[in-house]
Parts: structure tokens; C-alpha cells; sequence
């Protein structure tokens, strides 16, 4: 005889990286349902992303009675359970203030070329994707931050992302070049608005999605001379934590605390000065995983109920959250003997594993070329002061 053991989804992630999925300059959300499924059978976020469970997860998983698997749209778990009079009931709930903590790794060395993020990402910072809506603006199903609006003042690069309303977002703006212009009704050419899939916005990883990551010692430096700073840490719940810390002196005094006793995961840490004359806020995560890309982190219960694993009565809910990754697009310049410096294209155009741009530029005797012209590949881009290009010989 026998004993089956029956699983639901717990929640699953599916992870849509655009340079894989787009036909061209077509966005994958936007196609037919037969080129939809023609491209997700050769699709495989394996190919550039490894995703593994933490220590605390795995033994999160046992306790539940619940597994972890990669697929090739991304992951889901399974969680054992039985159901009563039509309600699945998970043998085993997780707390409502459970945490699963998942790193994941870049595994191809082209990720940066043709994935709309920062090519230099600042040094101590991870990525850090979560459906904890408390921690930062988002909209489901999407794990991802929502981006900023314009702020006056502030220099954009390409890439970054902005959005017309921050609660309720009905454009998104990505910036081809440097700039501080405002996306909306300010010159034109810095900025191209994202096409809608279903009347609404993508929302894609972001810059916006950066934390600060902190190993065994927390350490800061305040950004002015002669402060002598006091911290405070807290926990997601806003519970303040005793940490142990020591001033190293000097025009700019640091503080450093030791933080090793507490679990891996998400913190926030208050900067002031005795008079106040100096404050910092901000969160930041605590891991001594050094070599993790990014993080992804699925608390059972959220503030927004539509992140939340179960529903009110504790029965199953299985949500399935979105991960958006958007190709990176950049100016196409043509080099070769027929070709000179207005051999580039108007327009920043996608980076794409599939399908074909159609392309004309003007040639060395300014003349627009009568084929049309190879598309660019991930292997080549070439950051410059204002803008990123990406050189095709011929």
C-alpha cells in the first residue's frame, strides 16, 4: 500500500527576462498566444540566473512540510495540505511573519549588456525584490519597486526609470541618455515612454530596487565632518535591537556595530546626533552571503492583502508574483568602410536574442542605406559621457 501525499502552491515566481522573451521590438506581453508559447519553450531562466533557498529557508521549507523547485519561468513551491469541505488547508501554515529568502546569482556574463540596470551598480548595494509591501511602494503581482517620479534637480542616466504617478502609474519613462529634464513636456529625445500592455505599465527591475547590504559589522560614515553618530536598528516590525557598537574617530567619525547575532534579512537603521543636527534613514540587509546578485524575500503577510500566501480563513491562496527584467536599449552605430559619424541610429533600439529590427542609416556620404543592417548583439555596447552605443562592424 501505498502513501500519496498531495501539494498545492504555496506561491510561485515567474521571472520574464525581455532580452529572452521579446520578438524584436515587439514586447513578449504583447503577442499572439502562439508566438508566446513559441518563445517560452526556448526559454530557461537558468540560462542567466541561479535561484537558491537560504539556510533559514530550507529549514523553513521542512517545517512546513513544503519544496522548492526551479522551472524554466522561474520557481514555485508546494506545500503540503488537506482539504476540508472545498478549502485547502496547509498541514503545516507558516507564521504570518515568516520569511522566504531565495539569492539568486547571475550566471551569464552578458547580463549587464542587455539588461536595463545600472552597468556599475554602487559598491555595498544588492538588489533586493520582495511582495513586503510595507517596505516600498508596488503593485501586484509585480515584486519589483515601483520607480520614482521626476524629481527637479536630479541627474538621470540611461536606464533609470521614472513613472508619471507613483500610487497609480499610467506611463513609464526610461531615459535613452544623461540627463535632468522632466519626461513629461520637457525637450524631447532624453526620455522614451515604455509601451502599455493591457492599458497599463510594465514595472520592471529598477535602480529603485538597490538596498544597502551590510555583512557580520554594520558600518557608517556620516557625510559631514565632526558628527559623532548614535544608531538604532530595528527589525521589519519596527522592534529596536541591541547591537553592540564603537566610534573610530576622526574628521569623519564612523561607527561600527557588530550584528552577527541577528538572523539574515531585512533591518533599518536610524542615524542621529545627540542635538539632532544630523539624521539618516534607511533600510538595508544583513547577509554574509558575499557573493549574491540580488534577493528575493516572500513574507507570508503583508500590509497589502493581495501579496499575503493565504487568505483570511488560512486556506491556500497560491499567488503567483511577476519578476520583469527589461532589455536594455541603446543607440546603434554602424562602423565600416561605408559608414561615418551620423551612422547611428535616431532612436535607442532593444537589445533582443529573438527576431529582426529592421534598420537604415545614413551612410559616410550621408545618404540613407538602401538594405537593411545587421542587428546589434549583447557582446558589444559601449558606454560614453551621455549615452550608451552599441557598435556593429561590417
Amino acid at each position: 500500500m501505498s502513501l500519496k501525499l498531495y501539494y498545492e502552491t504555496l506561491f510561485e515566481l515567474a521571472i520574464k527576462h525581455h532580452y529572452h522573451l521579446d520578438d524584436g521590438d515587439s514586447i513578449f506581453d504583447t503577442l499572439s498566444a502562439a508566438r508566446q508559447l513559441a518563445l517560452q519553450l526556448r526559454y530557461n531562466v537558468g540560462d542567466f540566473l541561479s535561484i537558491q533557498p537560504s539556510a533559514a529557508t530550507h529549514s523553513l521549507l521542512a517545517g512546513c512540510h513544503a519544496v522548492f523547485k526551479t522551472t524554466p519561468g522561474g520557481f514555485i513551491t508546494g506545500i503540503r495540505y488537506s482539504s476540508e469541505t472545498g478549502i485547502n488547508l496547509p498541514e503545516v501554515a507558516p507564521e504570518d511573519d515568516s520569511v522566504f529568502s531565495f539569492y539568486l546569482n547571475v550566471v551569464d556574463g552578458l547580463f549587464v549588456n542587455y539588461t536595463m540596470l545600472p552597468l556599475q551598480p554602487a559598491p555595498d548595494r544588492i538588489f533586493y525584490f520582495t511582495n513586503d509591501a510595507a517596505y516600498a511602494q508596488r503593485i501586484a503581482p509585480f515584486i519589483t519597486a515601483t520607480p520614482r517620479v521626476y524629481q527637479g534637480g536630479t541627474t538621470y542616466y540611461p536606464g533609470d526609470m521614472l513613472v508619471d504617478n507613483h500610487t497609480a502609474p499610467t506611463k513609464l519613462y526610461i531615459a535613452r541618455k544623461k540627463n535632468s529634464s522632466n519626461p513629461s513636456g520637457g525637450p524631447a529625445g532624453n526620455w522614451d515612454t515604455d509601451p502599455l500592455v493591457s492599458g497599463k505599465p510594465l514595472l520592471y527591475a529598477s535602480a529603485a530596487d538597490s538596498i544597502r547590504c551590510s555583512g557580520n559589522i554594520f558600518i557608517y560614515t556620516p557625510t559631514v565632518a565632526n558628527k559623532m553618530p548614535l544608531l538604532t536598528i530595528t527589525d521589519r516590525k519596527g522592534n529596536a535591537l541591541p547591537v553592540i557598537s564603537n566610534i573610530e574617530t576622526g574628521d569623519f567619525n564612523t561607527i561600527k556595530a557588530d550584528i552577527s547575532a541577528l538572523p539574515h534579512g531585512l533591518y533599518y537603521a536610524h542615524i542621529t546626533t545627540a542635538d539632532a543636527s544630523y539624521t539618516d534613514d534607511f533600510a538595508f540587509y544583513y547577509t554574509t552571503n558575499t557573493t549574491a546578485w540580488g534577493i528575493i524575500d516572500v513574507v507570508v503577510k503583508t500590509s497589502n492583502a493581495s501579496y499575503n500566501l493565504l487568505k483570511t480563513d488560512g486556506s491556500l491562496k497560491s499567488p503567483v508574483f511577476n519578476l520583469h527584467f527589461k532589455n536594455r536599449a541603446t543607440f546603434w552605430r554602424y562602423v565600416g568602410a561605408a559608414f561615418g559619424p551620423a551612422s547611428v541610429t535616431g532612436d535607442t533600439l532593444p537589445l533582443t536574442r529573438q527576431g529582426f529590427i529592421q534598420v537604415k542609416v545614413k551612410d559616410k556620404n550621408n545618404n540613407l542605406t538602401a538594405d537593411d543592417l545587421p542587428n546589434a548583439t549583447a557582446a558589444m555596447i559601449k558606454p560614453e559621457t551621455n549615452q550608451i552605443y552599441s557598435e556593429i562592424f561590417i
